[in-house]
């Protein structure tokens, strides 16, 4: 009895130790798959191993934190003078009674340290920013289809400077390939008017990603030129001429981001990579801000014509308000979406495979039943979605504390820091939805596990809580704009929580 007892405690460790090792070697040559029993997905990078760090490229982590930090500490150091007055939104008459407010102390701080010290001198630097950075991490996947014949979300523009610099110092790089969306496709994309059939998946998908690429390429350049050549002297040197060609070009914009939007409602409609409902209610909710922004940047350019004295420069400043976060929100698909994704699959390579699934979208779609299928994937791809918000809310706080002390009267600068507070607003809403939803997404799980001691409905209700909570969030990320525009009273609520009944006037430091 007890060498049967010893024979299969041998047994059991050396199954053990099989259980570590076929992993490694199916990772090293290839040949792990979802069917041959072995999980494929590689293991958690850990932070005190030499080997992780730097034969399997972790270094890049530590590489992109350090470039981070320098790079910070470089603009706070290079920042000449910090100004009160374009600071926290929320500053009142008072400044013991903003002192004793938490919001306003906290906002302060977040701009001091994420906002003020990388304010850009001028609008053209900055779209022109913007333009380079969203064209060369979209420009890949273009790439991809072109040369290996099939549809790949590349991060190559992002971690591939990192893995040069890792490189150089003798360790490792990571794989810049994140979610492949089809097999090798044999032919050339589809023409515009023959759709392949569904049962075509992949040609299906062909169709859909190309027009949605090529589209979303030409607003991406189109809105940027818009943009970068708004001023006098853009287009020509004569006030007049200009103006013309600005409105005549302003039109051709208008048609291509009719064009760009109705094919992000088709695609969102089609859902070729099958997502989750509730992530397609966000994808429909990305839609509707579109067309309200594109509505309301219309509608002041034209007011601006109709306009005169004050109301004219306070009609032009929403109008540029307008179009820019119009161009920020409709190719996020281009930029803040990779960038977050990018950034949350780097966290993800020290977690374990099991939470790397929930916040890396390129782990659960690559490692999925179904090559780039995302039906199991809401999780990863909502946090995606939630930190690409953050992103886009700091490139319009950039460019509100830039446009701030443009000299165009009290009326315009008004008019600026109340569409700041608007953007502050968004911000601590999405704050406090997060707080309790992310751990909910995280110990899902565990919860549905735990909420089988209950009866029903207790059941359903707490088995399916991180769903409900998501569901909120996707609201409130992507119809909060929506819900403002048509209840106004519902955003002056919030403001009255957040900042002081006084009017807020700027107050300078001595």
């Amino acid at each position: 009895m007890n060498l049967q007892k010893i024979f299969a405690h041998k047994k059991s460790s050396i199954e053990t130790q099989i259980q570590i090792a076929l992993p490694l070697l199916n990772m090293a040559f290839g040949s792990a798959s979802p069917d041959s029993g072995v999980d494929p997905r590689p293991p958690a990078l850990n932070l005190t191993s030499w080997d992780d760090m730097c034969t399997e490229g972790g270094i890049t982590f530590i590489i992109f934190l350090t470039i981070l930090a320098l790079y910070m500490i470089k603009r706070r150091c290079l920042a000449k003078e910090w100004d009160r007055t374009v600071t926290s939104p929320f500053y009142s008459k008072s400044e013991e009674q903003d002192q004793s407010r938490f919001f306003p102390r906290v906002i302060e701080k977040i701009e001091d340290i994420f906002i003020l010290p990388l304010v850009p001198r001028d609008l053209d630097s900055f779209v022109m920013w913007i333009f380079f950075w969203f064209f060369i991490t979209t420009i890949p996947m273009a790439i991809n289809r072109y040369y290996k014949k099939s549809w790949e979300n590349d991060v190559f523009a992002l971690q591939g400077p990192l893995n040069l610099i890792s490189h150089l110092f003798g360790c490792g790089m990571l794989n810049t390939t994140s979610i492949p969306y089809t097999e090798v496709l044999e032919e050339n994309p589809p023409p515009l008017f023959s759709l392949p059939p569904k049962s075509a998946k992949y040609e299906r998908i062909d169709w859909f990603l190309f027009f949605h690429l090529s589209i979303g390429l030409l607003w991406l350049c189109a809105a940027f030129l818009q943009i970068y050549k708004h001023k006098v002297g853009g287009w020509s040197f004569e006030r007049e001429e200009h103006w013309k060609t600005h409105r005549w070009f302003g039109k051709v914009s208008l048609l291509i981001a009719i064009l760009h939007t109705l094919m992000m409602t088709y695609i969102t409609l089609e859902n070729p990579v099958n997502q989750d409902f509730m992530i397609t209610v966000g994808y429909l909710g990305m839609v509707i801000q579109s067309v309200i922004l594109l509505q309301r940047g219309f509608k002041f350019a034209s007011l601006t014509a109709r306009s005169t004295g004050d109301e004219k420069k306070r009609f032009k400043k929403l109008h540029e308000m307008s179009m820019f976060q119009l161009y920020v929100k409709t190719i996020r698909g281009s930029g803040t979406i990779r960038i977050s994704a990018w950034l949350l699959r780097l966290v993800g390579q020290f977690l374990s495979p099991d939470t790397r699934d929930i916040i890396d979208r390129s782990c659960c779609q690559t490692y999925a039943e179904h090559i780039g299928d995302a039906s199991a994937c809401w999780k990863p791809v909502f946090l995606n979605h939630f930190t690409m918000n953050f992103i886009n809310d700091w490139l319009e706080l950039l460019y509100i504390h830039m446009k701030i002390h443009d000299v165009d009267g009290k009326a315009v600068e008004a008019t600026v820091r109340r569409e700041k507070q608007k953007i502050w607003l968004k911000f601590f809403v999405r704050v406090i939805g997060i707080i309790p939803t992310f751990p909910l997404i995280i110990f899902d799980d565990s919860i549905r596990q735990w909420s089988l001691n209950f009866p029903q409905p207790f059941q359903f209700i707490i088995g399916n809580l991180a769903t409900i909570f998501t569901y909120v969030m996707i609201l409130l990320l992507f119809y909060i704009d929506l819900v403002f525009d048509t209840f106004p009273k519902f955003e002056a609520s919030i403001q009255g929580f957040l900042q002081p009944d006084d009017e807020p006037v700027a107050v300078k430091e001595d």
